[in-house]
């Protein structure tokens, strides 16, 4: 008599750094289901699977040598059926030297949804064109220097306006081409061509409205643009993170993405005569016109 052993998987989880986008390759990591210690299966960098332990809804705890606790209710109703997977992004603990030292901005803000920056001084790459289809919805990209590549993890990214006042964000889908990704849903804006695409920073926002943003403090000047949401309204503010509190206001210097929208409209009407000539990207990091 044979014995067939078959395994259903449950959950994927695949573990980031808040501060780069990156699999965190720590060893030591433990997860917890429901209060009860729990060993999944690790599979690649990162990345750890659950099998036949249902598909009913929990809450996980994660812990990792050198990054914050985090507590994820896992809901089913949100994830996909055929493959069932979380993007955890953690949060590296102050006495985390990898990668630099933590700079942390914190503070509370009623009613606040998530928070979120993106590091100016490092784009990954630019956008050069739109490439849509009916099933399938592409972007095409540009390197940072000549002959270089452009290598776009299965995350979210943001794409930043010419202005760099605000980003659009978009999620890859899969990368088959060397300068061409696929993405989850189209980008909700037109962008032009050397608009640059940088890693999202994720902060944690609090039921309370406390809300944690941390950076790696590896330089000097450390601009960021952020982008949190209040209620229904998004707002952006630009920022060198050194000059912020711990213990900051976050609505200081903020400005609503309705308020850069309308002040878009208004630089397209008086511009609307002009002879809509656009930088051209060089390959070298500079634009000629």
């Amino acid at each position: 008599m044979t014995t067939v052993i078959t395994a259903k998987l449950s959950l994927a989880v695949r573990l980031l750094d808040t501060t780069n986008g990156k699999e965190i390759s720590e060893p030591d990591v433990r997860f917890a289901i429901n209060g009860l210690s729990t060993t999944p299966m690790k599979k690649g960098e990162g990345v750890y699977v659950f099998v036949n332990i249902g598909r009913e809804d929990f809450l996980m705890q994660v812990n990792v040598r050198g990054f914050d606790q985090a507590d994820v209710n896992v809901m089913y109703e949100k994830l996909d059926p055929g493959l069932p997977m979380i993007d955890l992004f953690l949060m590296p603990s102050e006495k985390n030297r990898q990668g630099g030292e933590v700079l942390e901005i914190n503070g509370t803000l009623s009613d606040l949804e998530y928070i979120e920056a993106i590091n100016l001084d490092r784009p990954v790459c630019y956008f050069q064109s739109d490439a849509s289809k009916k099933t399938d919805y592409k972007i095409n990209l540009l390197p940072l220097t000549a002959g270089g590549g452009v290598v776009l993890d299965t995350i979210r990214y943001a794409l930043m306006d010419e202005a760099e006042e605000r980003y659009d964000s978009f999620t890859v889908k899969d990368q088959k081409a060397p300068l061409s990704v696929s993405l989850t849903e189209p980008i909700a804006n037109e962008h032009k061509l050397n608009d640059k695409i940088f890693r999202i920073i994720y902060g944690r926002a609090g039921p309370d409205g406390r809300f944690v943003l941390k950076v790696r403090d590896d330089k000097a000047d450390l601009p960021h643009l952020i982008h949190f949401k209040v209620g229904d309204e998004e707002y952006f503010r630009k920022a060198d993170l050194h000059e912020l509190a711990r213990e900051t206001n976050l609505m200081e210097g903020a400005v609503s993405a309705n308020a850069l929208t309308r002040k878009e409209e208004e630089q397209d009407e008086r511009t609307s005569d002009g002879d809509g000539n656009v930088p051209v990207h060089d390959g070298n990091g500079t634009g000629s016109p």
